[in-house]
């Protein structure tokens, strides 16, 4: 977990044998959906990832396993690209 609580990912397998790691960047309340800095194994240029979060309203713990495993998804499914999906930037 990150200072703001948030989770953090280390050499998360893809289904290629690249693997990705995710820091928490910052949560955007109005547009509900956070943003995450990813690195790819085979590149050391990080990009930024972001993530909707409304599919998470009715989880009450996002410390639970259920919210972790969704954000993990999210960031997987674009980290697999190797491309931001964004313009947001630190």
């Amino acid at each position: 977990m990150s200072d703001d609580g948030w989770p953090t990912f280390t050499n998360e397998a893809l289904a290629d044998d690249r693997t990705w790691s995710a820091t928490y960047d910052s949560y955007d309340q109005y547009r509900d959906v956070a943003y995450f800095l990813v690195r790819l194994q085979s590149s050391n240029a990080p990009f930024m990832v972001q993530i909707a979060l409304d599919w998470a309203a009715t989880i009450k713990d996002w410390d639970s396993p259920e919210f972790i495993a969704g954000v993990r998804a999210q960031i997987a499914r674009v980290a697999a690209t190797g491309k931001t999906n964004t313009s947001h930037t630190r």
